[in-house]
C-alpha cells in the first residue's frame, strides 16, 4: 500500500496534468461505486481546482462544485491519466509489471473523468479495494478529524509527547501506524523511522527514554520528507503518477532487508511480527 511519501508524489504528480481541466463527464464502471459518488453528474462541465492530501487519502477540490472526491488506493489502486492522443499513460499506484503503455492493459476500471479536450484520468483496481467517496464540506471535516498529526507539516513535540502519554502500553510499532495519532506512516518508514532512532520495534511507549522519543519524532519528519524527495519507495510495482519508479528503495537500511548485513553494524537485519505486520530491525542497533 502507498504510503505518504508515495501519495504525495502522485499528488504532486496528478498537479501537473489535471488541474483547471474542463471536466466533460464522470462515469462509473463499478456499480458498487454509486452509493458513494452520489451527486457526481453534477461535476459536469467542472474544473478540478487542487488536489490535497491528508495521511495516505487524496482530496479532489473542484471549482464550482461543493463536493470533494476522496480517493485512498489502498492495496491495488491505481489513478491514470492519458493525454489526448497520445499514447503515453501516467500512472500513479501500483504498476502492471510493465505493461502501463497501453490502455487495454487495464481491464479493472471502477470509475473515470472525461476532460473536455480530450484527456482521461481512471482509477484502475485490480482487487477493487480502493476507498472512493463524494463528500460534502461537513462530511470531509468530520473524516479529516479521524487523522492524526501531519508529518509534512510542523508538529510540535509537545502534541507528539501528549500522543505518547496517553498510549503507555502499545508498542512504539504499533503507535506509529496509528493513522489517528500521526497520519501517513505505514509500515516501511516506520521501521526506517525506529532503525534510525536506534529503538526496538517491540518497545512499549512507557520504557522510551526522553531522548529516544526525541530521535523518534525528529526521524518522522526528516526521512518521510527524504522520501518524498527521492519519490517514494518502489515495493509491490508501486510507481509514481508519472511512471516513474521511487528512489527511495536505494535508501533503506531494515526493510526488506531481512537476512542481510546490517550497513551499520554488519550484525544480520531481523525480521519479526509486530502490531500484526512484518517488522524488519538490526538487534544490535536498536535497543
Amino acid at each position: 500500500m502507498p504510503e505518504l511519501p508515495e501519495v504525495e508524489t502522485i499528488r504532486n504528480g496528478l498537479r501537473r496534468f489535471v488541474l483547471n481541466k474542463e471536466i466533460k463527464e464522470l462515469k462509473i464502471f463499478d456499480k458498487k461505486l454509486t452509493p458513494f459518488l452520489l451527486g457526481y453528474k453534477k461535476l459536469k462541465n467542472d474544473k478540478i481546482l487542487e488536489i490535497d492530501r491528508i495521511g495516505k487519502l487524496l482530496i479532489f477540490k473542484f471549482k464550482k462544485s461543493p463536493l470533494f472526491l476522496l480517493v485512498h488506493l489502498k492495496m491495488t489502486g491505481q489513478l491514470v491519466y492519458l493525454p489526448n492522443n497520445s499514447k503515453k499513460l501516467m500512472v500513479g499506484g501500483h504498476s502492471n509489471s510493465g505493461q502501463e503503455k497501453d490502455r487495454e492493459n487495464f481491464k479493472h476500471l471502477r470509475f473515470q473523468i472525461n476532460f473536455l479536450k480530450g484527456d482521461v484520468l481512471f482509477l484502475n483496481d485490480t482487487r477493487r479495494f480502493a476507498y472512493v467517496k463524494l463528500v460534502n464540506k461537513i462530511e470531509l471535516n468530520t473524516i479529516k478529524g479521524k487523522f492524526g498529526l501531519e508529518p509534512l507539516e510542523k508538529i510540535k513535540y509537545s502534541d507528539f509527547l501528549k500522543l505518547l502519554e496517553g498510549r503507555a502500553n502499545k508498542n512504539i510499532k504499533a503507535f506509529l501506524l496509528d493513522q489517528s495519532l500521526v497520519s501517513g506512516i505505514g509500515n516501511i518508514y516506520a521501521d526506517e523511522i525506529l532503525f534510525a532512532a536506534g529503538v526496538l520495534p517491540q518497545r512499549k511507549v512507557f520504557s522510551l527514554k526522553e531522548s529516544e522519543k526525541k530521535l523518534i519524532f525528529s526521524n518522522i519528519s526528516r526521512i518521510l520528507k527524504l522520501a518524498v524527495k527521492k519519490r517514494g519507495t518502489t515495493f509491490s510495482n508501486y510507481i509514481d503518477a508519472e511512471g516513474q519508479t521511487g528512489e527511495f528503495v536505494k535508501l533503506l537500511k531494515v526493510y526488506g532487508r531481512d537476512g542481510q548485513k546490517c550497513q551499520k553494524c554488519q550484525n544480520l537485519i531481523l525480521k519479526d511480527r509486530v502490531a500484526g505486520r512484518g517488522t524488519h530491525y538490526c538487534p544490535r542497533c536498536q535497543k
